[in-house]
């Protein structure tokens, strides 16, 4: 695909990014009208700058969509629309289909027809029936002839959406002096602007005081009048509510003429440059290889000037300087390949919104951990398995309502969506609080399919295996979300080929948890590095709580009445090595490591006794993934390369004891 058409294909999608944000801002009805009011002004303008770019590289499909619902926006900054349910159900329709199309286009895939979209769309932009009451119009026909003579049609009816929203309107009138008054006038705008919406202003001049410009502004607010005052406390300033009053004389009705789009250039929507991945991955090995030559050069120094002078060296304060140094910048390098798990966790919830509505169930989503930041490749990798996920979970997961109130539940079922970060490794998990995994259901599905002869209750461990299985459904028939029996097979298959675990725990009529558990691709890690048969492995120092030598061993059992565990485990048999059990007389290393309660999935945190043959010491390593199958390595979080150039596996601990 040429660059800059990828360009603009990227640009695009963050925007509509941007859209579904807008729509969040805007389903919050707590929120003041004035907040909401600027929600739609930024829809809008988003909207319109996504129709811009799609134009200039020849995306009609999305040009038209976009167009379409430009018309509806269009009608609810001027007014003559109101935010609805129905309105806010067709806006999220709208920006499915405008991601869809994008990802479509990206694709070279032919556009479906949208006409029910567009027949939707233009049907909820008609203009509201209540949108010229004559209890508006009251409202409205106090305001100062000269002021109403001077608004714009878009101004009109935005006085018409206040009225009709009971917002309180009031003239401000203030006088400044000549030299000053732009400076003045703008810092009463501001303190006005806080507590309210500045709607027009009407500047004149008195001749009988030419040194002096007073305006009239028309204003809304909820403010109490104490708390108004206080906002033009400094001015010479009068503040005057506006009041209806009978009989009302008839609004100027004709159409409105749309206010022109305030519009930024495709350069103007971001402020930062994007760069290929294997090129960074280059730049970071670079950098640590860099490093690694720098510190054998410095230690190699230190050596020869403390064996000739028996002090401390100047080169070790150095040492100590470019160490830091090197480290700020590789940590800084590998974040810029992290992205923010917000889009991909927001788009799981979106579509688990789009198949509640279809299966008629209601449904409370919450998401956690948008600002975790994980690798750019995980996140593209696992966007699909994630939205999976969701699905099942409400698909096969969430009873229906009168089937949870039958079950003691509340009818609305609950999903959550969050994630994690424990040390190096980020989890995401999809917690629903529904029917579970049933054995006995598995089992009957499964004699249905053939899978088994006889559909005896299955224990949960084999009913987990049989709904990741291709082809696997418990659903007698096909349905427009799921039935099909593709789903789980790819979700595993997706998770496991970018070097992830997929995890599933679950309690029937209560609920399930499906934990996608994310690997390491770079990472810098403090690690200890263990010696076990003249090979090195690294382990995180912070897991370490201390280590002592001993001969042999029946030293090391003799010294197990003040471990936490009863006996010490030989790293060398947990890695499926030679043992060093018959070393007698040959001193070992017996380290006691605490593991997290994290760690050890939700248990107390308890300490590990394990014998390795040495203790190397700490060092910061590299953390690089081992590829697609890593997952499947029980007990290796990736590998790394050592300061003397030896590659060492990094060990997941709590993983291989388990």
């Amino acid at each position: 695909m040429d660059q800059n058409r990828s360009e603009f294909l990227i640009e695009i999608e963050e925007l509509i990014e941007k859209v579904f944000a807008d729509l969040d801002q805007l389903r919050d009805q707590t929120a003041p009208q004035h907040d909401r009011r600027q929600a739609i002004d930024q829809l809008f303008r988003h909207v319109h700058s996504i129709k811009g770019l799609s134009a200039a590289i020849g995306l009609e499909a999305v040009v038209q969509l976009a167009h379409e619902f430009e018309t509806l926006l269009d009608a609810l900054r001027l007014g003559r629309v109101t935010v609805s349910e129905r309105v806010l159900q067709v806006s999220e329709d709208a920006v499915e289909a405008l991601a869809e199309s994008l990802e479509l286009a990206a694709s070279g895939i032919i556009e479906p027809s949208r006409r029910s979209l567009f027949d939707q769309i233009q049907a909820v932009a008609s203009p509201d029936a209540s949108g010229s009451g004559a209890d508006n119009d009251a409202v409205l026909e106090n305001i100062p002839s000269d002021i109403w003579q001077s608004l714009s049609e878009a101004e009109k009816q935005r006085l018409m959406n206040l009225a009709r929203a009971d917002s309180p309107l009031f003239v401000v009138a203030a006088g400044f002096e000549i030299t000053n008054f732009d400076e003045e006038f703008f810092r009463l705008r501001e303190a006005l602007a806080q507590n309210g919406e500045v709607i027009a202003t009407s500047p004149t001049v008195d001749p009988e005081h030419a040194d002096r410009v007073n305006f009239r502004i028309l204003y809304a607010s909820s403010a109490s009048f104490g708390e108004l005052h206080q906002c033009v406390a400094g001015y010479t300033a009068a503040l005057t509510r506006i009041e209806p009053r009978e009989p009302p004389r008839p609004v100027a009705s004709r159409e409105p003429i749309p206010a022109p789009a305030d519009t930024a250039s495709v350069s103007a929507l971001s402020d930062f440059v994007r760069t290929d991945l294997a090129r960074l991955d280059h730049l970071i090995s670079s950098t640590h290889e860099l490093f690694r030559i720098t510190l054998n050069a410095l230690a190699m120094a230190v050596d020869k000037k403390q064996a000739k002078s028996k002090t401390r060296a100047p080169l070790q304060d150095l040492d100590e300087t470019i160490r830091t140094s090197f480290l700020e910048l590789e940590n800084e390098l590998i974040n810029l390949r992290m992205v923010s798990l917000g889009h991909t966790l927001q788009r799981a919830m979106r579509a688990g919104r789009t198949v509640s509505r279809a299966t008629g169930k209601e449904i409370d989503f919450e998401v956690a951990g948008n600002d975790l930041r994980v690798d750019k490749v995980l996140a593209d990798a696992l966007a699909e398995p994630l939205v999976h996920l969701i699905r099942n979970a409400v698909d096969h997961g969430i009873e229906p309502a009168d089937e949870r109130r039958r079950l003691g539940k509340e009818p609305r079922g609950k999903i959550r969506i969050e994630a994690i970060s424990e040390g190096a490794q980020s989890r995401i998990r999809v917690i629903d609080d529904g029917r579970g995994i049933d054995p006995l259901m598995i089992s009957k599905a499964a004699a249905r399919l053939g899978i088994v002869s006889e559909p005896a209750a299955l224990d949960f461990e084999r009913s987990v295996r049989l709904i990741f299985r291709a082809g696997f459904t418990t659903l007698t028939a096909a349905t427009d979300v799921s039935g099909r029996g593709v789903g789980l097979d790819v979700v595993e298959t997706a998770v496991e080929q970018v070097g992830g675990e997929l995890r599933v725990s679950s309690t029937p009529g209560v609920g399930s948890t499906f934990e996608i558990r994310l690997p390491v691709t770079f990472g810098l890690l403090s690690a200890a590095v263990l010696m076990v048969n003249g090979t090195p492995y690294c382990i995180p120092a912070n897991q370490i709580v201390s280590h002592e030598s001993f001969v042999g061993r029946k030293s090391a059992q003799k010294n197990r009445a003040h471990l936490a565990n009863a006996l010490p485990i030989y790293l060398s048999e947990l890695l499926g090595q030679p043992s060093a059990r018959k070393r007698l007389g040959k001193s070992l290393q017996l380290i006691t490591c605490r593991l997290s309660e994290t760690e050890t999935n939700g248990s107390p945190p308890n300490e590990v006794s394990i014998i390795v043959d040495e203790v190397k010491g700490t060092d910061e390593v590299l953390v690089r993934s081992l590829g697609r199958h890593s997952g499947r390595w029980y007990g290796v979080a990736g590998a790394t390369e050592l300061r003397d150039g030896r590659l060492a596996l990094v060990l997941d601990l709590p993983r291989l004891l388990s």
